[in-house]
């Protein structure tokens, strides 16, 4: 699978965090990070994106998607859809 481009931006993650009302915490525990991780990938930290798999990022979404508004998922959903297309 392609990797995460250096465009990637960690604040949608964070925005569909926090809209969901998930702690960085409570997603970490989730998908299996710490949430010293989590912090550097909401803060687009490079060595933490270049650690992110994209299964990751999918997890992380359908943790937070029952949660969000459509027009949210939607706005993330586009923005990665962009993100693996530039690969």
């Amino acid at each position: 699978m392609s990797q995460i481009p250096e465009s990637f931006d960690g604040t949608y993650l964070r925005q569909l965090r926090l809209e969901a009302g998930f702690t960085q915490q409570q997603i970490a525990d989730d998908i299996g990070l710490s949430r010293e991780t989590i912090v550097a990938i909401e803060n687009n930290q490079r060595s933490a994106i270049d650690g992110l798999k994209w299964k990751t990022i999918r997890n992380w979404c359908l943790m937070c998607s029952n949660n969000v508004r459509y027009e949210t998922l939607n706005s993330v959903t586009k923005y990665l859809v962009s993100q693996l297309e530039s690969n």
